[in-house]
């Protein structure tokens, strides 16, 4: 993938940008002010869609120099709407994003999507592993 696309589903938005063209994850920007009481969270919208290729993931992380939190923050593909951030305060001070804050940066990675298969739990991996245990899927026991 060489390039990615990006709309602007508010003209007032920001594109999502690199500060160095070497950097893994896209700055995303805050499309209108936000504030966020201490010790909670809200959804930061960025006015912003981004087309996510089939075989890929878009991850929102937070910036290196963040007080704050990103939750929930998995871009499937094929996933058409706005990228809205769920932003939690872990502050005692009021968190404020004005219009083209940087809120976060989204990072593109491929996914491996492997089938599910039901196993029973005994017996897979009963070899010893290097570690000296048991290796695998193991029976949890309540100690009671």
């Amino acid at each position: 993938m060489q390039t990615i696309r990006i709309a602007r589903l508010r003209p007032d938005a920001v594109l999502p940008t690199r500060k160095h063209p070497a950097d893994a994850g896209l700055d995303v920007y805050a499309v209108k002010k936000v504030e966020i009481a201490p010790h909670s969270f809200t959804i930061v919208p960025t006015g912003v869609t981004v087309e996510i290729p089939a075989g890929f993931v878009g991850l929102l992380k937070p910036k290196g120099r963040s007080d704050h939190i990103l939750g929930a923050g998995v871009v499937d593909a094929g996933y058409q709407g706005e990228i809205l951030i769920k932003v939690a305060n872990v502050t005692d001070q009021r968190l404020i994003f004005n219009h083209g804050d940087a809120v976060g940066q989204l990072v593109i990675l491929p996914v491996i999507t492997p089938e599910v298969e039901e196993v029973d739990a005994v017996g897979i991996h009963s070899e010893k592993s290097s570690r000296g245990g048991a290796g695998g899927i193991v029976t949890q026991h309540s100690g009671q």
